[in-house]
């Protein structure tokens, strides 16, 4: 079953160009809510596959056709990119 937490964040990506960065706060304006701790600590948070039931957010990327290209957790930024 799909979180609907991060279906503004599929939207607000569907309208985007080819690559778009944005920071861990863009990402928590758009859907209204904090990230998890697991997404400033955990690379595999931002994985491009659905390795387990509590991976939903990938589907707001990967739904809008778009993947993780690379992740800065030090910085606190994702790029995305469209597949």
């Amino acid at each position: 079953m799909r979180s609907r937490k991060y279906d503004s964040l599929k939207d607000y990506l569907a309208k985007q160009e080819p690559t778009l960065t944005l920071r861990f706060t863009d990402i928590e304006r758009i859907i209204g809510d904090t990230l998890p701790a697991a997404a400033h600590r955990h690379r595999p948070w931002w994985g491009n596959q659905i390795s387990n039931p509590s991976s939903r957010q990938c589907y707001a990327w990967l739904d809008a056709g778009w993947e993780v290209d690379t992740v800065d957790l030090a910085r606190e930024t994702v790029r995305f990119r469209k597949r």
